[in-house]
């Protein structure tokens, strides 16, 4: 299957091959849920902490539901905490 990452911070560092112009493309095998995808394809031991949120397909997903299994198609877009003042 194939899934999409597209990621709005310095987490794209740690993600091999990622592009910054088209994100990363994956074929992954089997099921995974959101959360097994980010933790496998973001390199960085407190990478889950640094998103504040998490878009599949343009639908806000909220943390709780990380769980869920990701589709063939897929566009996962991650962005970090904002902040402003």
């Amino acid at each position: 299957m194939k899934v999409r990452l597209i990621i709005y911070s310095n987490l794209k560092d740690y993600v091999e091959g990622y592009n910054e112009k088209e994100g990363l493309n994956k074929e992954i095998e089997g099921e995974k849920t959101v959360k097994e995808f980010l933790q496998e394809t973001i390199r960085h031991k407190k990478a889950m902490e640094a998103i504040s949120m998490v878009l599949i397909n343009e639908k806000f997903i909220p943390f709780n539901q990380l769980e869920r299994k990701l589709q063939d198609g897929d566009v996962v877009k991650i962005f970090p905490p904002i902040g402003g003042g």
